[in-house]
């Protein structure tokens, strides 16, 4: 049965196909990997426990904090395979920053060393993403304009809303299967894999053979068992990925860049480990029952209210391409088995990635006039709380729903949370705390975005000094800075932000001219059932202008990017 991948990618976007549930795309490997041209050939063993930080920045989870194409910026990311010896099969997803709705995604597979580029541009319908890259994606979307999409963002928004919400976001990106270059396949044990052979580059050209790369859209049942995804040329993860991504504006002759946020999964000692093999057909038949694959409040059957009510789902209907997502259960043991579910899966990422407070640097001096964003970005925050669109209002308490099993137990009420009943309320234990649920999450109802709040944010400037005459003395406590949206902006300008941001957008007018200010992230004093932290991202953005420059007739604008620092 052979289907037009780009078409099966796009009707995913929008809804996808009626048909049936998709096969097990969570296989735990229980090798050594051998390959017996039969029901016998298995997979490298699973062996990852829990996710960590990177500090060396290769891991088998990547996360993009920021792109934007307002304001005619272009975001550029770029993912390399420092694995010399196997290819990888990557999840590619743009998320909104105003409530993390996905708006592209894609299948990337890189051979050993490669690297991968593409680009986020923007014209009148919005954002597009480009990639004159040769490795092979699918669908092959390779040098094409290919739009972002507006099908899960909110239907009641008009024409200008839905487009505008497409120009900022976030990226995940994760390493869902290895492709081993091993010569142990064939009749004989001694060829590549013809899956290898479809994606290894050759003078610099990767075959991207279309019949090798369709047949993993699995519409047969080729790739069902471990045996079937052996013997084709998978292998279970094993990461080594490194990201880079930068926003460059021609017009202001402006350039800010960082690195991915690189999270590694790994054994209890934490020593490097295998994830579970978690690649879904990127196609668009309907997933029956995404419980076992997801903790995104959205597609699970059971979310809660912000009263904690079980309501019934899933209240977007699921399809292939939707996963994996970066709660797809990673961890040695399968999407069912006690403890390692998608609902803990999620709990680990964001434990992984919790903060108690964020600080760096600003400036605003008018001499270079300088300006300042920063970006808070929560990229896991998602599989904890999304918005409903389908609610009356945005007012009201199935707004924003919850999946409340994101807790370090991965449960509600001492069992899966699909196990509760709709309607019910169920009484969470003293072991099932969450990051986000009813007592901390609020609606922003001007846009929609939902919200979470900081406990206190304190500026400083440069030089520790104290403001006299009835004014204020150094540090100086602000308001409560609120968070809303996925993927946050605050500017310390009243001026335009730097970046060009209105998805998610905040204004401060309470810091010094130049300094540095920290941001406490525990635990609010209304929350309930609350462990405190919050999984944040990001960097300060700083432009500032050479009016010298200027004035001779060369570029005279800079770009400076500062990570945030992180403390308790």
């Amino acid at each position: 049965m052979k289907k037009n991948v780009l078409a099966l990618s796009i009707a995913a976007m929008i809804g996808g196909f009626a048909g049936a549930a998709s096969a097990q795309n969570v296989e735990p490997g229980t090798g050594p990997l051998a390959i017996t041209n039969d029901a016998n050939s298995t997979m490298d063993a699973s062996t990852a426990t829990k996710f960590a930080v990177s500090e060396g920045g290769s891991g088998h989870i990547l996360l993009v904090p920021y792109f934007t194409s307002q304001e005619k910026n272009m975001s550029v990311i770029h993912v390399v395979n420092t694995d010399l010896n196997n290819g990888k099969a990557v999840k590619v997803r743009f998320r909104g920053a105003a409530n993390s709705d996905d708006l592209l995604d894609f299948t990337v597979f890189l051979s050993p060393g490669d690297v991968w580029t593409g680009a986020v541009q923007a014209n009148e319908n919005g954002s597009y993403f480009r990639t004159n890259d040769g490795s092979c994606t699918i669908p092959d979307i390779r040098k094409q304009d290919v739009q972002f999409g507006k099908s899960r963002l909110n239907k009641s928004w008009d024409a200008a809303k839905l487009t505008n919400n497409t120009k900022e976001g976030y990226v995940e990106i994760l390493n869902a299967a290895d492709i081993p270059g091993d010569k142990i396949y064939g009749a004989n044990g001694d060829a590549q894999s013809q899956l290898y052979t479809a994606i290894k580059h050759v003078n610099g050209v990767a075959p991207c053979t279309t019949t090798v790369l369709e047949k993993t859209l699995n519409y047969e049942g080729e790739l069902n068992t471990e045996a079937q995804k052996a013997n084709y040329g998978f292998n279970t993860p094993t990461g080594q990925l490194t990201g880079d991504w930068y926003i460059l504006n021609v017009d202001q002759t402006t350039t800010f860049s960082g690195a991915a946020t690189a999270l590694k999964a790994t054994t209890a000692d934490n020593a490097a480990a295998r994830g579970n093999y978690v690649l879904f057909p990127q196609q668009g038949e309907t997933v029956a029952a995404a419980d076992s694959f997801t903790a995104d409040p959205l597609l699970i059957t059971k979310p809660a209210d912000k009263t904690g009510k079980i309501v019934k789902g899933p209240l977007v209907t699921p399809n292939n391409a939707d996963f994996p997502d970066l709660s797809t259960p990673y961890f040695v043991g399968g999407a069912d088995t006690a403890g390692v579910n998608a609902a803990k899966q999620a709990f680990d990422l964001t434990a992984s990635l919790a903060k108690g407070a964020v600080s760096n640097q600003y400036a605003t001096d008018a001499s270079l006039q300088a300006k300042t964003d920063w970006v808070f970005s929560m990229p896991t925050r998602r599989y904890s709380v999304a918005a409903n669109y389908a609610a009356t209002t945005v007012n009201a308490d199935n707004y924003a729903v919850f999946n409340l099993g994101v807790n370090a137990a991965g449960q509600l009420a001492g069992a899966a949370q699909s196990a509760a009943t709709v309607g019910a309320n169920p009484t969470q234990a003293a072991t099932e705390l969450n990051y986000f649920n009813g007592s901390t999450i609020t609606v922003d109802a001007a846009t929609g975005n939902l919200c979470v709040g900081s406990t206190a944010t304190k500026y400083f400037d440069r030089e520790e000094s104290s403001k006299t005459g009835g004014a204020f003395t150094s540090p100086v406590d602000s308001k409560v800075l609120r968070f809303c949206g996925e993927t946050s902006v605050l500017s310390f300008t009243n001026d335009k932000s730097v970046l060009g941001a209105t998805v998610a957008h905040t204004v401060t007018a309470e810091a010094y001219v130049n300094g540095w200010a920290n941001v406490s992230l525990g635990k609010p004093a209304s929350a309930v059932n609350v462990v405190g932290g919050l999984p944040v991202v990001g960097s300060s953005f700083i432009k500032l202008t050479n009016a010298g420059g200027l004035a001779n007739g060369f570029s005279g604008t800079y770009g400076i990017t500062w990570p945030h620092r992180y403390g308790n």
